[in-house]
């Protein structure tokens, strides 16, 4: 089993638990004062650290077609709701100008809280989703994007989104 452990003053390090190597799956994700582990299962996604990420966060990646999975495991307290989330969200610089979110729309997928939406850039369509859902006193925080040149295929760029989003699983340690 892949693992990414995240701990408390450290970010976090992919490591080899047992088993198949590393472009296996699932990649397992948790942090030590956390009673779930997040297990992702899709195919060729790689480890993809970012230095100086704060603790709890990581970030996969798979280059063809190009697939970003990030997020963090936080305390449930820190939780405020889906419409308290998207509004700090929407206050970003990073979601301002041309990168101002369209199509938003705010969806249940499962147990997951979703906000799905598409960022215009030249040449581009960038599709995300953020996924939140609070389980055994954990707040997780899931943003998964990818990108398509040809605008008329954002739609499918999200359906792709949500299936990779249906195939992470959430379970106790």
């Amino acid at each position: 089993m892949v693992a990414l452990l995240c701990g408390v003053m450290t970010t976090c390090v992919l490591a080899v638990v047992s088993g198949p190597a590393q472009s296996e799956v699932p990649i397992t994700f948790t942090v030590p004062q956390s009673q779930i582990m997040l297990k992702i299962s899709e195919p060729a996604l790689r480890s993809d650290p970012v230095e100086g990420a704060r603790p709890g966060y990581f970030k996969l990646s798979r280059a063809q077609p190009l697939l970003i999975v990030s997020g963090w495991l936080e305390p449930a307290q820190q939780y405020k709701g889906l419409d308290a989330f998207w509004a700090a969200e929407l206050q970003s610089p990073a979601l301002t100008g041309a990168a101002a979110p369209m199509r938003v729309e705010t969806l249940r997928e499962g147990t997951w809280e979703v906000v799905a939406y598409d960022v215009s850039l030249p040449g581009l369509v960038q599709s995300h989703l953020r996924a939140e859902r609070v389980e055994a006193n954990t707040w997780i925080d899931l943003h998964l994007s990818t990108r398509v040149a040809d605008p008329s295929k954002a739609a499918k760029s999200r359906a792709d989104l949500l299936k990779v989003l249906r195939q992470v699983q959430v379970v106790r340690k």
